[in-house]
């Protein structure tokens, strides 16, 4: 199933028209148009708009068509970024040891030139007089 054909059953489960759907994810109705008739993919913006407004539906379906369409739990499965409480039967990791910062030189910079722009177009320029 392609990744239009997954959006068209999104559309229909959620018993929307296109156009209805265009406005949930607040795109351009053109935009669902243009991806219904294969004259364009998904874009990553369309993807991610998607996935705000339906949270319980599941990502790794839309994108890759993996898996069920909806979370089994909603808003309980973990997301790959959401952070997870510590399994009380793991270990804590040890703390990693202290190293001393390192000072790393750099090469001498001086300041030659600055300009300021200012919001009524016009602009000053300073130079320095180092050398």
């Amino acid at each position: 199933m392609t990744e239009k054909e997954r959006i068209e059953q999104v559309i229909k489960s959620m018993n929307l028209t296109a156009r209805q759907f265009a406005a949930e994810i607040r795109v351009q109705p053109g935009t669902i148009s243009n991806m219904m008739s294969g004259r364009n993919n998904p874009s990553l913006d369309v993807m991610k708009r998607i996935m705000e407004r339906y949270p319980t539906l599941n990502p790794e379906w839309l994108i890759a068509g993996r898996g069920e369409m909806w979370r089994t739990v909603p808003g309980q499965e973990p997301g790959l970024f959401d952070a997870q409480a510590p399994d009380p039967k793991e270990k804590a990791p040890r703390a990693a040891q202290k190293e001393e910062p390192q000072i790393i030189a750099a090469p001498q910079k001086t300041i030659k030139n600055i300009v300021v722009y200012y919001t009524d177009g016009t602009y000053q320029e300073f130079t320095s007089t180092l050398s």
